[in-house]
């Protein structure tokens, strides 16, 4: 595997300060957000801001509250029925959302209530796109026949699921009630999937040991780490194709700089997590992504 050494240093460095006070409490704090799902609410909440910017339509804050609550909800349902993978494969978080289970419980369905009122408030269409990754879990985890077993015991579907339910809401929840070129809701529908599939088989490929204690069919489990790190390299090279064809037919001029920066980030953490095998560092870096593009593209519509 290629080495980084410049980035695998810098990294380092940042690792051991925070390892010493006052940046303890920091990563405290760090820890609370991404065991939560706030952090991950926030990155996915930035990515939609992002989509808006990238069709050139008018900012909508309720669908962005909504998609953050959305978000949150999901993936606190997720931490509240998988406890005995997290004790597995995030012993820390276990720890923190069992200590403070009522509360966690009490703002995961308040979030879940909240962004649905949004949704009927807007249109059926936004209630549509914001119910999608729960009925997409449902199905994924729903056993319709003894004889055809379920999509969670299929290999890659977890990791399907789960970005097409991302890419979904990052997608269609930004053009409805407008008019947007086709080609470009394509190569942004397939730009989305690709980072979120990307993104899931990562994270996937930190909790490999503890899937596979519990039974969970992953990517990683199935292929190995050194094969599905290839692949995702694989993955994250063809959105070089999105950029070449939104360049081909003049599109997004201006956020081809995002795109491009995207695909660099891509390749920088699937190769340091190739390597480094860190929750927080994961967590921080790969959902953080959006963060910085959310950054870039304020800077560039100013």
């Amino acid at each position: 595997m290629t080495q980084l050494p410049g980035v695998t240093s810098y990294l380092n460095t940042i690792r051991t300060r925070l390892n010493h006070s006052p940046y303890r409490s920091i990563i405290k704090i760090l820890v609370i957000l991404t065991s939560s799902s706030v952090f991950i609410a926030l990155s996915g909440c930035l990515k939609t801001f992002f989509s808006f910017s990238l069709y050139g339509v008018t900012l909508s804050y309720p669908l962005l509250i909504a998609t953050f609550l959305v978000i949150y909800s999901v993936y606190g349902l997720n931490k509240i029925t998988d406890t005995k993978e997290d004790q597995l494969n995030a012993p820390e978080r276990s720890k923190i959302i069992s200590s403070h289970l009522k509360l966690f419980k009490y703002t995961t369905f308040s979030a879940l209530i909240l962004s649905l009122i949004i949704g009927i408030l807007h249109s059926w269409k936004v209630l549509l796109v914001l119910i999608f990754p729960l009925i997409a879990g449902l199905i994924y985890s729903i056993k319709f026949h003894p004889r055809i077993p379920r999509l969670k015991d299929i290999c890659g579907v977890k990791s399907f699921t789960v970005a097409l339910s991302w890419t979904v809401g990052n997608t269609f929840l930004p053009v409805i009630g407008h008019r947007v070129d086709f080609i470009l809701m394509g190569l942004a529908f397939y730009f989305f999937f690709i980072k979120s599939f990307i993104n899931t088989v990562l994270f996937d490929l930190l909790d490999r040991k503890g899937d596979k204690q519990s039974k969970t069919i992953t990517i990683p489990v199935v292929m190995g780490k050194s094969r599905t790190i290839q692949l995702l390299l694989i993955l994250n090279t063809t959105l070089i194709l999105v950029i070449q064809l939104a360049l081909a037919f003049k599109l997004l001029p201006v956020f081809i700089i995002p795109l491009i920066f995207c695909t660099i980030y891509g390749y920088l953490y699937i190769f340091y997590f190739s390597r480094q095998e860190n929750r927080l560092e994961m967590d921080i870096l790969v959902d953080g992504e959006w963060i910085l593009v959310a950054f870039i593209t304020i800077l560039l519509v100013k």
